[in-house]
């Protein structure tokens, strides 16, 4: 079969649908990737086709900044760019989608539906955190409204009552999305934020049910597989060598969006690293406050691939991004999380409650804060164990073969 799968976002949000993708060209299929136009080349290291998709990730760190804020980065992101490039998304994937037999789209892809229609095959959503679940039974930490989470004791009623005006706001945001409805000559339709973004072909969760158990207010066709991991191939030479050549070291990292803009994340890391008597390694991105002079003990890189070198980790530091999320799971490691935006402060608060993290709000972050934060991790075997435990109930090969026998079917279904 011929399977389109697109990504809107970051790192994060692309490898996940990469490591479908891969799956199912290793299946026999034929398979196209839409993803925004730099990740070209990811995608063409992968081996799969590509396809541009816009809207483009903007690169300087002014943008980003503006984006990832934790109350009014929801709306900035969709009523800026989703939607106000919602067009341009559609004609390109329209192209990606031609002549395909399904479409899988990640989070924010809302023409998938008109373009699945269009093209008269069905489609799939991936959701990669449950956050995007948005359940009352299993209520999420908001980013815009954090303090909601504390009354999740009174019932579903409170978060279905904050969902409907919600959804009055989201509507508000969908200017560009519902006009550009009306010149195709459709009706409104569904709330895109809460409604419309799911499949009746089906939901793929791709994350394990002790992070998020299945609730009565998913989707219906919603089948739940694990995290997918795609595995870039080698680590960088610098960073294996400095993994040979000493104690396991703390991973700071802030993603692949967050990094580059973070003022005194790792100034921060580099000091409390010291202070702790403890090797590191800075993944830094193009953040123009990396520390300079840093002693031999602190390795500053760009970038390295997180299945590479958290094997070799004692613990991580993060903004909670759900990929790295998986990967410190996977790798059996305690983390710090420093949430900034988005899914970042629920994946944070779930990890927390799993017995394996610590949170440092960003407004507070301090040498001095990091270090007990970690020190408090490390120094705790119970944290350890739990970790370990986690680590050994995720099953790679297993979650993939879940969903991509989901894929086929919903494929094979028309």
């Amino acid at each position: 079969m011929r399977l389109a799968f697109a990504s809107i976002g970051s790192l994060g949000d692309l490898h996940p649908i990469l490591a479908l993708a891969v799956g199912a060209a290793h299946r026999g299929h034929d398979v196209v990737v839409a993803a925004a136009p730099g990740y070209a080349g990811n995608v063409a290291r992968a081996g799969l086709e590509f396809h541009p998709l816009r809207p483009a990730i903007p690169e300087d760190a002014e943008s980003l900044a503006y984006y990832f804020d934790m109350k009014l980065g929801p709306r900035r992101l969709l009523r800026d760019m989703i939607f106000a490039e919602v067009a341009a998304t559609h004609e390109d994937l329209c192209g990606a989608a031609r002549g395909a037999d399904l479409l899988v789209v990640g989070e924010l892809l809302y023409t998938a539906p008109v373009v699945a229609a269009a093209e008269k095959i069905p489609w799939l959503n991936v959701v990669l955190a449950p956050t995007s679940m948005l359940s009352a039974t299993d209520p999420c930490v908001l980013a815009p409204a954090p303090w909601l989470h504390k009354f999740r004791h009174l019932g579903p009623w409170l978060h279905r009552l904050a969902y409907c005006f919600g959804r009055l706001e989201g509507r508000m945001w969908a200017g560009g999305y519902y006009r550009f409805r009306r010149s195709l000559g459709l009706p409104a339709g569904a709330n895109p934020i809460f409604d419309a973004k799911h499949s009746p072909f089906g939901t793929l969760a791709m994350f394990p049910d002790f992070l998020a158990s299945p609730q009565p207010d998913w989707p219906r066709d919603t089948v739940q597989a694990g995290f997918p991991f795609y595995n870039q191939g080698g680590g960088v030479d610098a960073v294996e060598i400095f993994l040979k050549n000493g104690s396991p070291p703390i991973v700071f990292t802030l993603g692949s969006i967050v990094a580059h803009f973070e003022p005194s994340f790792y100034q921060a890391a580099a000091e409390a690293a010291q202070a702790l008597g403890r090797r590191a390694i800075l993944l830094t991105g193009r953040n123009a406050a990396v520390p300079q002079d840093l002693p031999d003990s602190i390795l500053a890189v760009n970038y390295a691939p997180l299945h590479s070198l958290l094997p070799g980790a004692v613990a991580v530091v993060h903004a909670g991004g759900i990929g790295t999320c998986a990967e410190a799971l996977k790798a059996g490691l305690p983390s710090v999380v420093v949430p900034y935006a988005f899914d970042q402060p629920d994946n944070a608060s779930r990890l927390r409650r799993l017995g394996v993290a610590e949170i440092l709000p960003r407004h507070a972050i301090s040498p001095a804060r990091l270090a007990a934060k970690l020190d408090r991790l490390l120094s705790n075997p119970a944290t350890s164990t739990k970790a370990d435990h986690l680590a050994k109930l995720i099953r790679p090969q297993e979650a993939l073969d879940r969903a991509l026998d989901k894929i086929e079917s919903a494929a094979a279904s028309e």
